[in-house]
């Protein structure tokens, strides 16, 4: 893992040492420039594959015509450097960036299409002064790129590109508001005007020389499709041996590496391949002492006993007595807003691992691809209920709002509420509702300002509309969906802004590319069947995990954000004062009722209240 950053075009002269140190957490183990008249790119390097400074960045192809700077790691480098050296290819390094040099010199941008990773690269050409970047297919590496004045800028962070800014950028409007409906801003667009994020599965030819950009897509998320003649054993067996490789490819390291354990289903078959594959293997989780209804580490420490791995329960302060740290480190490192508290718990945890590897798999996808969600099991059943019990959901929805919300039994009212407000929409727009932080109408009603109304360009129908364009059933629209809007922008971004902080890197074997194919074609009934959710999974690995495992219920890796905001109402007070920044996009009418209702437990407002507070640190404080 690394941070890239560079500039084609004209450049002023500046120390463009120190521009290059910006993102030194994302690579603290070296760090390198090069330049030439027309193009500078810069490096900062985590190191994980051949360890030697030949393996440094920006490296430069052995003719001299070609420099890449790449961030990410590509798991089957060992096999097209096999293909490569049979070709003629004679490489000076031990690396995957050299292999994806000497790829792209062979095949030009045809080599995306052979990578097994995640990356984010740019290849400059310097005899035909062409800048080519990419990013993998479900974007867990992140590429920002801002076109200005006869040049490209680009860089891993957004905070490379705003340094660069001769005036202040502008905020784009439709961006706030797309965030408070989603917790994030979802490419190609970012907080800023014309400051953007290439979206994943994309890639870009900047030519320098007639100063011309295209963007064009090189892989998508397939649409659901159930291939012919395949039975349940077949598909079984095939899910076993796809994810095996998955997670072998993944294992690839020259410094120590783990992986996370839950004791949920996803980081427990992905230890279980681990451990098959033998060795020493290092697991460790986040232990909640003061918190019991979300604590997961005695499944934790059940899956490793049955393994036979070694485990770490690691008990972070997690009291949140001062939660505006955790608000300053999100808003820091991602220079944005950004919603999801869960990655709180994501830098916590990867603070705290790093002082035993350096890298570690993670279970996140495996509920995209196999229909773990409530809001997945909650589809099935509106699809059931709508017909009879939709004339009954105001009357449901009014005896709800009677009751306390807490986060007793996970948050069951506020779901129930919610699923039952939902019930007479349109599915797509209903999973929407269910997949968002503010619903579109809480947003239109309340939320935008007295005098306001949303601007044009916000994308309010950015999930539903993925959902109706899969032409699947309903829980296999709604996975669709998921993997073009929550998987990228939520959790993929998440996990790499967090880690890299800390620089850790973390692998995710269940969004490989081979993964989410096979996935497309097992029909839904094989993932929830008989009300058990992710029945696939399950039954390939019943074998090897215990029993208690396999059957228990679904708990999320979640923070305490209830309690957290319970025990800081005074913080919560100052930030939603009279002047408060966010009255800009939101009726302060309504913050004032939501924050009232939380506090008297008449609704469970917190994840809602938690995303105003980020973006109003983020407007008051971290703001360009």
């Amino acid at each position: 893992m690394c941070g890239i950053m560079g500039i084609v075009g004209p450049r002023p002269a500046r120390d463009w040492t120190a521009w290059g140190q910006l993102t030194r957490h994302r690579g603290p183990d070296a760090f390198g420039i090069w330049h030439d008249e027309h193009a500078l790119l810069a490096h900062n390097r985590l190191a994980i594959i051949d360890l030697s400074a030949a393996a440094d960045q920006p490296m430069r192809s052995a003719d001299g015509r070609h420099v890449i700077v790449f961030n990410g790691e590509i798991f089957n480098f060992l096999e097209l450097r096999d293909e490569l050296e049979r070709a003629g290819a004679v490489f000076a390094t031990h690396s995957d960036t050299e292999v994806i040099l000497e790829g792209y010199r062979r095949w030009g941008p045809d080599v995306l299409d052979r990578l097994d990773g995640m990356f984010a690269f740019v290849i400059w050409d310097c005899e035909r002064r062409r800048a080519f970047g990419a990013r993998d297919h479900v974007g867990i590496k992140p590429l920002f790129y801002r076109r200005t004045q006869g040049k490209l800028i680009f860089g891993s962070e957004l905070k490379v590109l705003t340094a660069l800014a001769d005036t202040a950028p502008c905020v784009r409007r439709a961006s706030v508001y797309e965030y408070l409906l989603y917790s994030y801003v979802p490419a190609p667009f970012s907080i800023y005007e014309d400051y953007l994020k290439l979206p994943p599965g994309h890639c870009f030819d900047f030519d320098e020389a007639g100063d011309t950009l295209s963007v064009r897509q090189w892989w998508a998320v397939p649409r659901p499709s159930e291939p012919a003649g395949v039975d349940f054993p077949g598909a079984v067996a095939s899910l076993r041996t796809v994810f095996g490789q998955a997670v072998e490819r993944r294992m690839i390291s020259d410094v120590p590496i783990g992986a996370f354990l839950s004791g949920g289903i996803d980081s427990s078959v992905i230890v279980a391949e681990m451990a098959a594959r033998g060795g020493a293997i290092r697991t460790f989780s986040i232990g909640y002492r003061d918190n019991p209804e979300y604590d997961e580490s005695p499944y934790a420490n059940l899956v490793a006993d049955a393994l036979g791995v070694k485990h770490t329960v690691l008990y972070p302060d997690l009291n949140g007595s001062d939660i505006s740290q955790y608000v300053d480190l999100i808003t820091r490192q991602f220079d944005e807003p950004f919603g999801n508290p869960t990655v709180a718990l994501t830098h916590l945890l990867t603070a705290s691992v790093r002082e035993h590897v350096t890298v570690a798999l993670a279970g996140d996808g495996g509920d995209e691809l196999f229909a773990g969600y409530p809001r997945h099991n909650a589809l099935m059943w509106a699809g059931r209920l709508r017909g009879w019990l939709g004339p009954l959901s105001t009357a449901v929805v009014a005896f709800l709002r009677t009751l306390p919300e807490t986060p007793a039994g996970n948050h069951r009212v506020r779901r129930l509420r919610r699923f039952f407000t939902s019930l007479r929409k349109p599915l797509g727009a209903a999973f929407q509702d269910w997949s968002s932080v503010f619903p579109i109408d809480a947003v239109m009603a309340t939320l935008v300002p007295p005098g306001q109304t949303l601007p044009e360009d916000a994308r309010t129908a950015f999930i539903s509309d993925w959902f109706e364009a899969s032409g699947g059933d309903a829980v296999a629209s709604a996975q669709y969906a998921d993997l073009n809007s929550f998987l990228p922008y939520n959790l993929m971004e998440g996990a790499d802004r967090m880690s890299m902080a800390n620089g850790f890197e973390l692998r995710v074997p269940f969004v490989a590319r081979a993964m989410i194919e096979e996935a497309a074609r097992i029909p839904t009934r094989w993932k929830i069947a008989r009300g058990e959710q992710k029945h696939i999974l399950k039954e390939a690995y019943r074998d090897v995990l215990p029993q208690s495992i396999i059957t228990r219920r679904k708990r999320g890796f979640n923070p305490p954000v209830w309690h957290w905001l319970q025990k800081n109402r005074p913080l919560l007070d100052s930030m939603f004062c009279d002047n408060a920044a966010l009255y800009e996009y939101v009726s302060q009418a309504a913050v004032r009722r939501m924050t009232d209702e939380f506090f008297a437990h008449r609704a469970d407002h917190s994840l809602q209240l938690w995303t105003l507070l980020v973006l109003e640190h983020w407007l008051k404080t971290c703001r360009v």
